[in-house]
């Protein structure tokens, strides 16, 4: 994915294409690392084509915080239910 692409959905788009992969990491949670991981780093790069969108610039902290917690996952530093921050979303 572009950025220029990225751009041309909404905000709410976006937020439910971060969604699907944060669902499909939490169905790959425990059951095979590799595609959990995979699914881990296309959320991460979703997130960081948002940080170059006019549409989030007031939701930046939201943002950063959701990289974050993605970035805990992949690292292992958190291991619990991946499930809470697709409600979160």
């Amino acid at each position: 994915m572009t950025v220029n692409r990225w751009k041309t959905f909404s905000k709410s788009q976006q937020l439910l294409m971060i969604g699907s992969e944060i669902m499909r990491a939490k169905v790959w949670q425990n059951k095979n690392e590799q595609n959990f991981a995979a699914a881990l780093e296309r959320g991460r790069k979703l997130v960081e084509l948002s940080f170059d969108d006019v549409q989030w610039k007031d939701s930046k902290p939201m943002l950063v915080g959701l990289q974050q917690e993605l970035k805990n996952f992949a690292a292992k530093t958190r291991t619990d239910d991946i499930g809470i921050l697709y409600r979160a979303l």
